[in-house]
């Protein structure tokens, strides 16, 4: 198994049970967006929290994390709430 890291680039809400959109920066999106499958498992690092893939946009610069849990959030450690912009996220290819 592989893994990819990339960088959110904007920060995104994080609430229980909510999905969060990772803003990737141009290149991150060309090299890392067409190798994105939905169910993919990720990581964010600060966190350690787990959730996996739920939409990948193709034509943009953006995928969608679903928590591992409904009752789970994938907030970073410095960021209560909130996917925080420069957090790196872990990707299990």
């Amino acid at each position: 198994m592989g893994q990819i890291t990339v960088t959110a680039q904007l920060a995104s809400s994080a609430l229980r049970g909510e999905d969060v959109e990772v803003h990737l920066n141009g290149a991150q999106a060309v090299s890392a967006l067409p190798n994105l499958l939905k169910g993919q498992a990720c990581t964010i690092s600060s966190s350690a929290k787990v959730g996996k893939i739920s939409f990948v946009d193709y034509f943009g610069s953006s995928f969608q994390i679903t928590p591992a849990q409904p009752n789970l959030t994938l907030e970073s450690l410095s960021t209560p709430g909130y996917l925080a912009s420069g957090e790196l996220i872990q990707i299990t290819t």
